[in-house]
């Protein structure tokens, strides 16, 4: 429902049905209350009845200056006044109720249009909206650094400018995105000249998979406070990892309907591929899932996600809020991370070296993995040293020219 009034009463009106409506907690209704008829008699002091931002600021003074609230009733008065706002600007529902943390770029209409040109191509193409979140990302900051350096149209670039504009990115882990991009702006004449080929080929090193033993992996699995109710949650989250390697953001998008309890079976389609993937719902798993659903996650049934947030407003938690749970407990653990990565991917190739070096064939590892090929698997399987020293081939006798070289009697004297 959107709000057609910057009326005061209106707006706090639909704010409080909002909060309903999103199964706010008791305490954090009666909370916001609190700071409600505070800028209620606010507005009767000033004669107001119409709310505006600046409003809002003036009341968040009065309540540091005047009222002299403690710091956390500051915090709530400045979420109510932005949640205000939203309404104001005509956002409602959790739009209204959740600031919008997104980056957006304020580009001249060309190069936004060229921007946007390339993101629906890259669509077309079929790339994840994941993948051309992070493209979005990437080229508009490159923009806004070529709009920076004075760029207002295309017409104004070079290849002094595209060359300070990739350096003020400051990062090689760009090259790869901005190379295709240039490419897209010639090929469609947004640009008279191909300037790709200022930005060097990085070919990434295959780095040597991080890889924690099944004592480690156990050391992260006990740490969790299983007396709390973010503990519970994060443990059922841990186990999915540890114990099937399921990557973050399957983990994440898990729905009840990809849970059968009754038939011990686990089930879904991997988001990253679009295969399917099903394995035996094991015990301790079964257990740590079960615990979740019937104490700990709220009562919401707006969402099929089994993991939400615990707070309200509940919405379904990212794959990157679960990499992020990951790796901050992997350093609550007693164990050595030092140097060492310590997110989801960690879990992935842990449980996919000790299965090879446990003589666990590749092929099932593929299947637990969850990859189309078996070629995937060198990106997570350590190699086992301590098992190929056991069969190495003998060095071969020297003979020829070789041997005489090794003797002594065929070396050259210099002159």
């Amino acid at each position: 429902m959107k709000i057609n009034s910057n009326t005061f009463e209106v707006l706090v009106t639909r704010l409080r049905e909002l909060l309903v409506t999103e199964a706010y907690s008791k305490i954090t209704v009666k909370d916001m209350n609190f700071i409600f008829q505070a800028m209620s008699r606010f507005m009767e002091t000033h004669r107001l009845k119409e709310y505006t931002p600046e409003i809002g600021e003036r009341f968040v003074s009065h309540c540091i200056s005047d009222l002299k609230i403690c710091s956390s009733h500051i915090l709530r008065a400045k979420n109510i006044t932005g949640k205000l706002n939203r309404l104001l600007q005509g956002l409602d529902g959790r739009e209204a109720l959740l600031p919008d943390t997104s980056i957006k770029f304020e580009l001249p209409n060309c190069l936004m249009d060229s921007l946007t040109a390339y993101l629906a191509y890259c669509a077309e193409k079929g790339n994840r909206q994941t993948t051309i979140h992070n493209i979005y990302l990437v080229c508009g900051h490159f923009m806004n650094h070529l709009c920076k350096l004075g760029c207002r149209e295309m017409s104004d670039v070079t290849a002094e400018y595209v060359q300070a504009a990739f350096l003020a990115l400051g990062s090689k882990i760009y090259w790869g995105k901005i190379r295709p991009f240039l490419c897209f702006l010639f090929d469609n004449n947004f640009l008279k000249q191909n300037y790709s080929g200022l930005i060097q080929i990085r070919h990434n090193p295959m780095p040597q998979p991080t890889v924690y033993s099944p004592e480690e992996v156990r050391c992260v699995e006990n740490s969790f406070d299983l007396s709390s109710l973010s503990g519970i949650r994060n443990y059922g989250i841990t186990l999915l990892m540890t114990r099937y390697g399921i990557r973050a953001c399957d983990v994440a998008a898990l729905r009840f309907d990809d849970i059968d309890f009754k038939n011990n079976r686990l089930h879904f389609i991997q988001q990253k591929t679009g295969d399917p993937w099903e394995a035996e719902l094991l015990p301790e798993v079964k257990t740590a899932l079960k615990n979740y659903t019937k104490n700990v996650r709220p009562n919401v049934t707006a969402y099929p996600n089994i993991f939400i947030s615990l707070v309200a407003p509940y919405a379904p938690i990212s794959g990157s809020a679960v990499n992020r749970m990951i790796r901050n407990q992997f350093q609550c653990a007693q164990i050595n991370i030092f140097g060492r990565k310590h997110g989801s991917r960690a879990c992935r190739s842990s449980i996919a070296s000790n299965m090879i070096n446990d003589d666990v064939s590749t092929e099932i590892v593929r299947k637990v993995l969850g990859h189309g090929t078996k070629y995937a698997l060198k990106h997570y399987a350590r190699i086992d040293v301590e098992s190929m020293r056991i069969c190495p081939l003998p060095v071969p006798e020297s003979a020829g020219f070789f041997a005489e070289i090794l003797s002594g009697k065929g070396v050259i004297p210099c002159v």
